[in-house]
């Protein structure tokens, strides 16, 4: 009986407490309306797909790895009229996260602040900053791998030579994990598998070195060979090679600068991502600079940290959340700063103990809200919008109006990528190219000559545009407005097959008409 108490107050409530956590600052929570997020929304289509025998990239077509569909998909087939079931994925991921904080506190010799709350770092490091947004990233499952890999390194003090090549085996695993959730996150990895190769052949360890390289690659080939087995048996690899490497390497987000002028702009890129979470990054020196002060080695470590914020720029682009993938070095340093002198000071004075961890709960709860200002999107159950003004009421008019007129409407997203519009209408992609992806014309022709051609062919019942300006009851208005949204090669398929059947808006600034089929 003691056992369990002493299981129950050192695991069950801490988790427990970020479950709590986890339902307010988790826009796919039951205590929302729903995610508004559009990439989220779009990676649960995807999901939802897979679990209806669709194939990714050759049915139903996204960018991402098929790892995170995967993922979306075990979510879906928890619940899949909402994002409860993709809820249930992130508390078990938190959980984990939990988990290897706690453990790299106990290696750290986290005994100022017992490791129970120490371990609270790795989950404020995850959802304690805007680049969390409203959760359901690629960033949010692959941070839990990165910090693996941080324990891994801490608990063997940097030295990559002494890592058993079980461990190996699991780094790599890991590593395929994020790989075939979206590649360009790979840095740390990346950095850490080169920096233990230079290292074994300045030794000239080969014998050691083509063991650990053995141990990693089965670890990487393991899900490797999931994916091409699942792909290979739907005839379907050569499409996950055309769009998940070749279309992702060669047009997205491409350039033509020359080799100088890419370099310029990746390192503006990089100082765009350390401006942007510039108190984050102060913390992570510091953290460095207590290790350092403590004679230990944390040169790797920062190799593998510019190594994560270069492959985030090799993307040609920044958007906040993807900083999310160095943000398990922020949970490192959160910990190794617990141990400052005057912390450890008013610990051991017992009449500051209490403060001192109310404090440490305090800032998991209100930490998040002072620092992600997307979290005012979200709509609150029971509430018509949210903080600023949002309603996400778009969805629910159209899918009335859609389902009314056909058992399983079919929709196409021609100038937007996924609003939430098929979720809310339960109904899943007819046509490879669903949703516009990030990508114009030139960049990605064949997408837009699969919208044009079902458009012409009416094999879709409704279009849904996404107009910058308010629509207004003229139709002639509405119709020019959506002729100015949409790429100019989708004027005529649009406009001479389809006809518009309601106009609503989700906000001051987010406005849609939805187009039926003549």
């Amino acid at each position: 009986m003691r056992l369990n108490k002493t299981f129950i107050r050192e695991w069950i409530l801490p988790i427990f407490f970020l479950i709590i956590i986890g339902f307010f600052v988790i826009g796919s929570s039951p205590v929302f309306k729903t995610n508004p997020w559009v990439d989220s929304n779009a990676m649960l289509t995807m999901g939802k797909s897979m679990l209806h025998g669709l194939v990714p990239y050759r049915d139903v077509i996204d960018q991402r790895g098929p790892l995170l569909y995967a993922l979306f998909a075990v979510g879906a087939s928890i619940k899949g009229t909402s994002f409860s079931g993709v809820f249930f994925l992130q508390l078990v991921n938190l959980s984990v996260v939990y988990y290897l904080a706690r453990r790299i506190a106990q290696d750290l010799k986290q005994n100022v602040i017992s490791p129970k709350y120490a371990g609270f770092m790795g989950p404020l490091a995850l959802v304690g900053t805007r680049a969390f947004s409203m959760s359901g990233a690629p960033e949010e499952f692959a941070f839990t791998s990165v910090l693996y890999l941080l324990y891994v390194l801490n608990h063997y003090r940097q030295r990559v030579g002494d890592i058993p090549l079980k461990t190996y085996f699991w780094l790599g695993l890991n590593l395929s994990f994020i790989f075939w959730n979206k590649y360009s996150l790979s840095g740390s990895y990346i950095v850490f598998f080169l920096w233990v190769a230079v290292e074994l052949l300045y030794k000239k360890d080969f014998k050691k070195l083509f063991k650990i390289i053995g141990a990693s690659l089965l670890g990487f080939l393991l899900t490797a060979a999931i994916v091409a087995i699942y792909f290979g048996l739907h005839n379907a690899f050569k499409d996950l090679i055309n769009i998940y490497f070749v279309q992702n390497l060669t047009s997205y987000r491409q350039t033509k600068q020359s080799f100088l002028g890419q370099a310029w702009y990746l390192l503006y890129l990089m100082g765009m991502q350390l401006k942007t979470h510039f108190i984050v990054f102060i913390f992570i020196i510091c953290g460095w600079l207590k290790a350092i002060s403590e004679k230990k080695h944390v040169v790797i470590e920062v190799a593998m940290y510019f190594g994560a914020i270069l492959f985030v720029c090799l993307q040609h682009w920044l958007d906040d959340y993807y900083t999310l993938i160095w943000m398990p070095f922020f949970a490192v340093a959160l910990i190794r700063l617990l141990r400052l002198q005057k912390l450890r000071i008013a610990v051991f004075d017992k009449k500051l103990l209490a403060p001192v961890k109310i404090l440490l709960a305090a800032s998991l709860i209100i930490m998040p809200f002072v620092n992600n200002d997307n979290l005012y999107h979200l709509v609150v159950n029971g509430e018509k919008h949210s903080l600023n003004g949002e309603t996400h009421q778009a969805q629910e008019q159209f899918s009335k109006i859609m389902k009314s007129d056909y058992k399983k409407p079919s929709l196409l997203m021609i100038n937007d990528l996924d609003e939430g519009f098929f979720l809310a209408t339960d109904i899943l992609p007819t046509t490879p190219f669903w949703q516009k992806l990030n990508m114009n014309y030139k960049q990605l022709p064949k997408m837009y000559w699969s919208f044009e051609k079902n458009m012409r062919q009416k094999a879709v019942d409704f279009v849904i545009i996404n107009v910058q300006a308010p629509p207004t009851s003229d139709r002639k208005t509405v119709l020019l407005q959506a002729k100015e949204s949409i790429d100019p090669h989708l004027h005529d398929a649009l406009l001479y097959n389809y006809k518009v059947r309601s106009v609503a808006s989700n906000s001051h600034n987010t406005y849609y008409v939805l187009f039926e089929k003549k």
